[in-house]
């Protein structure tokens, strides 16, 4: 899987809040990327793969914000 490398807030050491949304949103679009391949069982695997690290960057930053933290 592709690392991000985003910057953290000095207060919380959390990624920034702008670094964490361009993360999912390239997760996501290259999920949509390898969806709209011509069906090939590894493109299938790699937007599954793209999913499931967006939907997980969501779920940790969700639970930062229920926590209080800085998503």
């Amino acid at each position: 899987m592709t690392t991000v490398n985003t910057t953290t807030t000095p207060a919380t050491g959390n990624p920034s809040i702008l670094a964490r949304q361009q993360a999912i949103e390239n997760a996501l679009t290259t999920a949509l990327y390898f969806i709209r391949l011509p069906h090939t069982e590894s493109g299938l695997k790699a937007a599954t793969g793209r999913a499931i690290r967006a939907a997980s960057m969501l779920k940790q930053a969700c639970a930062e914000a229920h926590n209080g933290g800085a998503a």
